[in-house]
């Protein structure tokens, strides 16, 4: 599954619009590839983490805006290359952020 989703820049985590932000087309694209549900959003977590995202659940991205669109972009360049969930991952965490 390849996809084109925009750039994540710090910016986007304050905006308010109606078009759905980059941001949210990949948690949505994760979600889909762990398998929806509970087990997505699972997925979603331990992407994000492997990414660098190091903080609480409950955190805002907009609280560390720039790490955010960082580990957001990391993930995005695994989705746009097709990879799959566990392939992902793998990149993700070789990358050591």
């Amino acid at each position: 599954m390849s996809i084109d989703i925009e750039e994540v820049t710090a910016a986007d985590f304050s905006k308010i619009t109606l078009e759905k932000l980059p941001h949210l087309k990949i948690e949505d694209e994760l979600i889909k590839l762990g398998g929806e549900g509970v087990t997505g959003v699972s997925f979603k977590k331990d992407a994000l983490k492997a990414a660098g995202w190091k903080y609480h659940e409950l955190t805002s991205y907009n609280a560390h805006a720039e790490e955010a669109s960082q580990a957001f972009n990391r993930i995005r360049e695994q989705l746009m290359k097709g990879a799959d969930k566990e392939e992902m991952l793998d990149n993700l965490k070789a990358a050591e952020v």
